[in-house]
């Protein structure tokens, strides 16, 4: 399985050239030639995840997940998948808060930004046993909000593989760095998650001028990665596809099964 998370950055007239609706079309023709299975996107504006879903459609994939706000709207951290290769068995979005069931909820230190995470569990179409893919995207302001957030993330992967006990993958923005107290709650989980992207180096790059360390990430349980970890470093006359690098892992299951 060719997984990828990408923070594909909301659509905002500040960025100029590097405007969503300027790089949409250098997004699908990447996605088209790179051809992953699954793709985590983050902070997928409500109209942006509309134009996604019908374009990808037709590339081949569904792109499925509600949006944090208290109508489902606003922005999503949908999961697309090639649906001619795997079945959706179970999807959810739940909210990183004290009330995850209540739509648009917070931790009471917390940006203005709600906080999802969304899970789907897959299997593939010509027979397997399933597998889980869990997408979230931890606050840009408070480390305090992060530190639960992190710790609700941990919460429903425990409450969804104890219900079905299969691998996983968990992918987002953390907005944490390597060496961050959010990142050790994923590290020193009893879930035993193993980071499959470290040491790439900066993934926010804020359009080419930043060197920041790493703050998007994919952990997974019962997978293993095969080769080098893919950044998405393409650029095009100033415009790039975000201004994240999107990460791309190749795994396979560690039980034998398919993915």
């Amino acid at each position: 399985m060719k997984l990828v998370t990408f923070n594909i950055r909301c659509e905002s007239a500040v960025d100029g050239v590097n405007r969503f609706f300027f790089r949409r079309g250098l997004i699908l023709d990447y996605i088209e030639q790179k051809q992953p299975d699954v793709i985590c996107f983050q902070e997928m504006k409500h109209e942006m995840n509309a134009w996604m879903q019908e374009h990808l459609f037709h590339m081949g994939y569904t792109l499925s997940g509600g949006g944090r706000g208290g109508d489902w709207g606003s922005e999503h951290n949908p999961i697309a998948f090639k649906h001619g290769k795997y079945e959706l068995l179970g999807l959810d979005t739940t909210w990183l808060s004290e009330t995850p069931f209540v739509p648009g909820s917070r931790f009471p230190l917390q940006s203005s930004c709600p906080r999802i995470i969304t899970w789907a569990m897959l299997k593939v179409a010509a027979g397997g046993r399933p597998f889980h893919i869990f997408n979230t995207h931890l606050d840009h302001q408070q480390a305090d909000a992060r530190v639960r957030g992190a710790k609700r993330v941990c919460e429903v992967i425990k409450e969804q593989t104890a219900r079905w006990d299969f691998p996983f993958a968990l992918c987002g923005d953390f907005n944490a760095y390597p060496d961050s107290e959010e990142l050790g709650i994923f590290y020193d989980s009893p879930l035993g998650m193993t980071e499959q992207t470290a040491g790439v180096g900066t993934t926010w790059h804020d359009w080419g001028r930043g060197t920041s360390p790493q703050i998007d990430y994919i952990f997974t349980r019962g997978f293993e990665r095969v080769g080098e970890v893919v950044k998405w470093d393409q650029e095009l006359n100033g415009i790039y596809l975000s201004d994240h690098y999107p990460l791309e892992a190749e795994l396979v299951r560690t039980d034998g099964g398919d993915a």
